[in-house]
């Protein structure tokens, strides 16, 4: 295992990938774009220096040491437009487990006036068994709000909305079986809170439903409730095998300081399957469900979690949506690489009117990856992506899924 602390800058990757590093698409909402700053830097993980990290089912170990990471990403996204971000993120194992504690910090900001600050930590204790993850952040964004539901996406008109948000949550997580297929399962629960002021630009008197509730514009959600990881990847960041499944189930409280009592349930599910030694499918699924009397920034909504590729975010958002997508992985040369992906989705009132009543959506692209670090198997990302309202672009460090 290493032992002596680095300092890496990640200037000579973005350099040789040209105008095709730039950094993933950023959530609509602006509490998110602090969490995506940090996610994006997470993707950059430090790890062995003889190369990439060796498979489990093996026999290999992957080795954590000590790592500073700094890293400009620029910015690019429909729905916020162009800019820069700057993390710094520091890998250590001070209790020798199987995977890092990551302690990370990150600003951003993008040609529409949208910036964002926060930071990420995660740990582990007693080999795996406990997980700890925590953020918090703060983001002033500007967006376009469509409104609520299909026919509003579709009817393309919106308002200049400006988000200034807090956002945090903790979550913890434990193994309870050390053996067999259950051993890949942590459970838990996770305390989130997210505090917004919203400001629209010029009332509409036309469209009375592009006019938010004066309670929606300054409120605050607070939630807790369980969640859970299922992961058999034979990699954190580019996997070419195995499964990664999340969900939270998030309950407002107004015990914690909440303006609501919704209910909203997010399911994540992802398996990757090894066609060729250089050829990879990716099959993503995901759902999203909210039940009660949410705002309109805590509803479900298209372009969130790398789900249909094409739409800017927030256009699509209602009570439910689901998606479902497929995307191969071709790998050219030891540097380069293509992918192509395709996805529907649905969007509706409600989880029970989610197939009898789902408006539904289609997109589909392609994209160039460069193989940014060979020790951490991270390729660099642009995608041109199609949706019914046109195209795309998106660039960004590691995959969308």
């Amino acid at each position: 295992m290493r032992t002596g602390r680095q300092v890496r800058f990640l200037g000579t990757g973005v350099a040789l990938a040209g105008a095709l590093v730039l950094s993933a698409p950023l959530r609509a909402q602006s509490a998110d774009l602090a969490r995506e700053i940090d996610t994006q830097a997470d993707t950059l993980q430090a790890m062995d220096e003889e190369g990439a990290p060796q498979d489990p089912e093996e026999g290999g170990k992957v080795r954590f040491g000590k790592d500073l990471l700094i890293a400009p990403i620029p910015v690019s996204n429909p729905a916020l437009g162009t800019g820069l971000a700057l993390t710094g993120v520091l890998y250590y194992n001070p209790k020798d487990e199987p995977t890092p504690w990551v302690t990370g910090v990150g600003a951003g900001y993008t040609s529409t006036d949208t910036w964002g600050a926060g930071f990420y930590h995660q740990m582990s204790f007693g080999q795996d068994r406990f997980r700890v993850a925590a953020m918090g952040g703060y983001g002033d964004a500007r967006l376009n709000f469509y409104g609520i539901g299909p026919n509003a996406g579709d009817a393309g008109v919106s308002v200049d909305l400006r988000n200034r948000g807090t956002s945090a949550y903790l979550d913890g997580e434990a193994r309870l079986f050390d053996k067999g297929l259950l051993s890949n399962l942590h459970v838990g629960a996770r305390v989130s809170y997210l505090r917004i002021r919203s400001s629209i630009g010029i009332p509409t008197p036309n469209r009375p439903d592009l006019n938010l509730p004066s309670i929606e514009r300054r409120s605050t959600v607070a939630a807790i409730g369980p969640s859970f990881t299922f992961d058999t990847r034979n990699h954190p960041f580019n996997p070419s095998k195995g499964v990664l499944v999340t969900g939270t189930w998030m309950f407002g409280a107004d015990f914690l300081g909440s303006d609501f009592e919704h209910r909203k349930l997010e399911l994540l599910s992802t398996g990757y399957f090894s066609l060729t030694d250089t050829t990879v499918l990716a099959v993503r699924k995901t759902a999203c469900a909210v039940k009660g009397n949410a705002p309109f920034y805590d509803l479900c909504m298209f372009g969130k979690n790398g789900d249909l590729r094409g739409y800017e975010a927030g256009r699509y958002r209602d009570g439910a949506t689901w998606a479902f997508q497929l995307e191969v992985r071709q790998r050219l040369t030891p540097k380069l690489g293509v992918v192509g992906f395709a996805g529907v989705g649905g969007i509706a009132a409600s989880s029970g009117d989610i197939w009898k009543h789902s408006h539904t959506l289609a997109s589909g692209g392609a994209g160039l990856r460069y193989l940014a670090s060979k020790a951490n198997n991270v390729n660099l990302r642009f995608d041109v992506a199609w949706g019914k309202d046109g195209a795309a672009y998106y660039f960004g460090i590691g995959e969308a899924f």
